[in-house]
């Protein structure tokens, strides 16, 4: 479950990641949710909301399945680091904001989110996916990040602690809990 796990078929692949995409992303998702059905009226529009919202996140699967291939502690560490840095950028805190605004479609919520959480979800995928505990950390840093306000004094740490993580991996790849290499 580490930095070399393969992803399995492609049937697999789709129905784990989608699953994992609905546990990590939708509870981060309710407050968009509620804001929508405030603005319309209408609680019929979850599902379509919802589904639109998870449709944008199967997509990010494909290009990640298409994309990936099983790796060492040092494209790992090298990803980590990289997914650090952006939580550092303008487009991030862009997108992030952008997922506490109401906004007309989950198609356009996904994509906002995906921007917001694109650095976390590299962590992911380069220190092992399909690995419960990265997930559950991930999934707490998503949620977290969707329903609180940027903070520098959160934020910040929180980029550094991820490029840090990134630098022990590169350093001592036997340093960082949960990675196993080739």
């Amino acid at each position: 479950m580490g930095v070399a796990t393969e992803l399995g078929s492609f049937a697999f692949f789709v129905g784990v990641w989608v699953s994992m995409m609905a546990a990590m992303m939708l509870p981060g998702a309710l407050p968009a949710v509620v804001r929508r059905v405030r603005a319309d009226g209408r609680v019929r529009a979850v599902p379509l909301f919802a589904g639109s919202y998870l449709a944008v996140w199967a997509l990010v699967g494909l290009v990640v399945y298409g994309l990936y291939r099983p790796h060492g502690s040092a494209a790992a560490g090298a990803f980590t680091v990289a997914a650090g840095l952006y939580e550092l950028t303008p487009l991030k805190l862009d997108c992030r904001r952008r997922c506490s605004e109401s906004v007309r479609s989950g198609f356009q919520f996904g994509l906002y989110c995906v921007g917001s959480s694109i650095g976390l979800m590299l962590m992911l995928i380069a220190v092992g996916m399909m690995s419960v505990t990265w997930m559950s950390v991930v999934a707490v840093l998503v949620v977290a990040q969707k329903v609180l306000p940027p903070r520098t004094s959160v934020d910040v740490p929180l980029a550094l602690a991820i490029v840090t993580l990134g630098i022990l991996i590169l350093l001592a790849p036997g340093a960082a809990p949960g990675l196993r290499t080739m």
